[in-house]
């Protein structure tokens, strides 16, 4: 592995555990991304903010539709240290509304410029491979249903050789089987395959050596 790719490729993958279903509107289905994992992500990548990276609102508008709706903007730029040295700030642009139209009117958003914020955040985020993998195409939709294919990670999961108890001759010999471990590919797969009935949460936390991360999400589940 590239060590100018060791960051992107430790922040690329979005935990299903953070994944938020769409239960509404013209993205119904979908899933979108907790902003706060991004956070964290950043926070794992770089170190605590205000200390590892940084970063600082540029400017806000809006700008008003023929119906009455309002989008409002943020542009934001970023910067991270790296090795005690900081780099050069990079930047992103994100919208949201302010005043939406809906069936009984128009309807204020006090929340609209933080949301605005967060969309730029997200943008900026993209450029050191925050959530990568989903604006690869290793998610279905950009806003954002997760791709992986459950039934092959399934599948793959299920032929693992898992754990048993040493055999006569392996116990006399002192010798332990060790549990296999999971990659971040199969393990999403179980994660999914558990929450979707095909597999056993237990199973999950007891038969594979996981990672302290895999644990709390299997916990969790």
């Amino acid at each position: 592995m590239s060590d100018n790719l060791k960051i992107w490729n430790a922040v690329k993958q979005v935990p299903p555990s953070f994944l938020k279903p769409i239960g509404f509107g013209k993205l119904k289905g979908k899933s979108d991304i907790n902003p706060q994992w991004r956070i964290m992500a950043m926070t794992q990548a770089f170190g605590v903010v205000g200390h590892g990276w940084t970063y600082r609102i540029v400017r806000t508008w809006n700008e008003s539709a023929p119906d009455g709706s309002v989008m409002c903007f943020a542009e934001v730029a970023v910067k991270t240290k790296i090795d005690g040295e900081w780099g050069q700030e990079f930047g992103g642009i994100g919208g949201s509304n302010s005043i939406e139209k809906n069936k009984n009117g128009l309807v204020a958003n006090d929340d609209g410029y933080k949301m605005a914020v967060t969309d730029a955040l997200s943008v900026a985020f993209k450029a050191v491979g925050i959530a990568a993998d989903i604006y690869m195409g290793n998610y279905d939709d950009s806003k954002y249903q997760y791709k992986a294919d459950i039934s092959q990670a399934f599948s793959e999961l299920q032929q693992l050789p898992v754990a048993q108890a040493a055999t006569q001759q392996g116990a006399q010999m002192g010798s332990v089987k060790q549990l296999p471990t999971l990659s971040d590919e199969r393990f999403n797969g179980a994660v999914q395959a558990v929450k979707n009935g095909q597999f056993d949460k237990l199973k999950l936390l007891t038969d594979f050596q996981l990672t302290e991360q895999q644990k709390q999400i299997a916990q969790g589940l």
